[in-house]
């Protein structure tokens, strides 16, 4: 006879706010109480995924102080994430699986009318351009890749955003994992229309915020793609979306 002890589960969440958490939390306890043994987390996004470090004194290092531990605590068999911010939640979660943007840039690739031949993919900073070499390995580009790189008021304000030269007959495509507001996203843009470009410039982040709406990124965007990690967004052509939730 089949018992619910020998089963494997697993929860998925929308890891947004703490009352997702909450919920993870309960279901889990239920799931234990009916004697439940291997249970799997997925949670695409985590909540507070940029908040790897302590930003002032007195501060803490909310994913490895906070959000870690608790679902440390829960003994889970593994927790998988998508295209993770920083290595914070890999070093700090037991029994985590990465499952990095490589599909996902392949998927959003294949969107868009281009050859890949005349394609220079873009890092907003240097924290995301390790993860766009690998991406351009895996996925044959031959184009340049355009590293940028940005400075901020003590306050968090960006002051600064720097484009080095590129190919300006080329597709532009910008890659990061996280797109809150989009101002630095759109301060490259300004800077990549500023010279002229004769391409195309697209937006590819596998979680997407847009916590300011998308007013202006449609100013400077040809499309946007991103995943329905954080939320499904409905009626926005503009937006194009990778079902992984």
């Amino acid at each position: 006879d089949f018992l619910i002890a020998d089963a494997t589960v697993q929860i998925k969440s929308r890891l947004n706010n703490f009352k997702d958490l909450e919920l993870i939390v309960c279901s889990v306890a239920s799931l234990r109480g009916l004697g439940v043994k291997q249970i799997n987390l997925y949670v695409p996004y985590v909540l507070g995924a940029r908040s790897d470090r302590k930003f002032e004194d007195g501060g803490n290092n909310y994913l490895k102080d906070v959000i870690c531990p608790l679902i440390n605590s829960l003994g889970l068999d593994s927790v998988t994430v998508l295209d993770p911010h920083s290595d914070c939640l890999e070093m700090g979660l037991k029994n985590f699986i990465k499952i990095d943007n490589r599909y996902f840039v392949k998927w959003a690739i294949s969107q868009i009318n281009n050859t890949r031949d005349n394609i220079s993919l873009c890092s907003p900073d240097s924290g995301a351009l390790k993860k766009i070499y690998y991406v351009g390995d895996f996925l044959g580009l031959k184009g340049d890749v355009i590293s940028c790189s940005k400075s901020r008021e003590n306050d968090g304000r960006l002051s600064k955003t720097v484009v080095p030269e590129f190919d300006v007959t080329n597709d532009i495509v910008i890659i990061d994992d996280i797109c809150d507001g989009g101002q630095t996203f759109i301060n490259i843009a300004k800077e990549i229309l500023g010279r002229e470009c004769e391409g195309k410039i697209y937006l590819f982040v596998t979680h997407g915020i847009f916590s300011k709406g998308f007013g202006e990124l449609q100013q400077y965007f040809e499309a946007i793609y991103t995943t329905n990690s954080f939320q499904d967004i409905q009626a926005e052509p503009f937006v194009k979306q990778l079902n992984v939730f």
